[in-house]
């Protein structure tokens, strides 16, 4: 097997955590963007061409990240965020009926986030296009690689800091309160985070497994997965 895209990725994790602890006056923003053009590069390669740089790129995530690192669990606050933006008020009151909050206080992380066979088993109305729109793979291209990317600055939803230091806690959000005097009593708004660690282990994950993938490029998919397709 020809390594070089494992040694590749490795090299660019070291140069992201010395960029996130400060080094070269580096940053949290510094980091992912390194981390996250090696996935882009490995979805490029996997799947050229114009036009699909964002399905190519949960595609990979989806396809070839290890399950452990649950790329395809769905954030359960941006998917009440999204559904309520939408005017769904009675998929909201199911999702948040079923699905309460299990950390005491204000503290969110992703282990109260769900699979989409979870969900769907409580809310059927809901199709697997509503629901991938805000899995991990496409929050992390959507909110945190490509507002980066082109205003160095992460998403409307997501943050460049964590809610809490536990190191086995991949995914945290923040809440972010309305300055609109107007709308104290609503609740706070929740932007995910992102370790760095955890985008790094996924990105050189996938540097190994498309190292053993064989000969490239691979046919694109009839249908990518963020659009819908079943699993």
């Amino acid at each position: 097997m020809d390594a070089w895209r494992t040694d590749w990725a490795n090299n660019k994790e070291n140069i992201a955590y010395k960029l996130n602890s400060g080094e070269c006056g580096g940053s949290y923003g510094d980091a992912v963007l390194i981390l996250c053009a090696v996935l882009s590069a490995l979805a490029a390669e996997v799947w050229p061409g114009d036009g699909k740089d964002r399905k190519r790129f949960v595609e990979l995530l989806k396809e070839f990240a290890p399950q452990n690192f649950e790329t395809t669990k769905i954030s359960i606050p941006l998917l009440i965020k999204s559904l309520s933006s939408a005017g769904r008020a009675d998929d909201v009151t199911v999702i948040q009926r079923e699905f309460p909050k299990s950390q005491q206080g204000n503290v969110l992380t992703g282990e109260d986030d769900k699979t989409e066979g979870d969900i769907l088993r409580v809310c059927p109305a809901l199709s697997s296009k509503d629901l991938r729109k805000c899995s991990y793979a496409n929050l992390l291209y959507k909110e945190v690689r490509s507002p980066y990317v082109h205003e160095y600055r992460p998403g409307k939803r997501a943050d460049s800091r964590p809610m809490t230091q536990r190191p086995d806690v991949p995914v945290s959000y923040v809440g972010w309160i309305d300055p609109d005097p107007n709308n104290r009593d609503r609740d706070p708004e929740q932007r995910i985070y992102f370790t760095v660690e955890w985008i790094s282990r996924v990105a050189t994950s996938i540097a190994r497994a498309v190292d053993r993938a064989g000969s490239l490029p691979l046919p694109a998919p009839s249908q990518w997965w963020v659009d819908g397709c079943s699993v």
